[in-house]
């Protein structure tokens, strides 16, 4: 339920797709996106919608061969494993190939390196606005 109300808030915040209007008085200007997508270098958010998702990062560590980063780092979907890695300003969805879990931590054996900063709060917010931007659909019903 929490996560539908932040994609619901994170929508809001996106302008649902609609102008921005002020009672009686409507505005043809653009409401501000939270989020803007590019293909290949990811998500860039506005300080607001990282505040509202309350995104936080954390460095990848080494160990060994591979990289570990704090389990919330990791999503799981149906296309695979992945993390959000910084790119910049940006969060880039990047594929990991996993290793062994332990309490709090995940080993990943290829998709990381050593100093990688990766998202460990706000990371299924950040997948949402992410298929929102890709899938072309707005993030609430506009009546029509």
């Amino acid at each position: 339920m929490r996560n539908v109300f932040l994609a619901c808030s994170l929508a809001a915040l996106a302008g649902c797709g609609k102008p921005a209007t002020s009672v009686g008085t409507e505005s043809h200007a653009p409401a501000a996106k939270a989020a803007e997508f590019k293909k290949g270098q990811g998500l860039l958010l506005t300080p607001e919608a990282v505040e509202f998702i309350g995104l936080r990062k954390a460095e990848a560590q080494a160990s060994g061969e591979r990289v570990l980063v704090p389990v919330q780092a990791l999503l799981r979907t149906s296309e695979g494993s992945f993390v959000f890695v910084q790119n910049g300003q940006r969060w880039l969805r990047t594929p990991v190939k996993i290793g062994a879990e332990s309490v709090g931590t995940i080993q990943v054996a290829d998709g990381l390196l050593e100093g990688d900063v990766v998202a460990v709060e706000g990371v299924w917010d950040l997948w949402l606005a992410e298929l929102q931007a890709i899938k072309g659909g707005v993030g609430c019903a506009d009546g029509h």
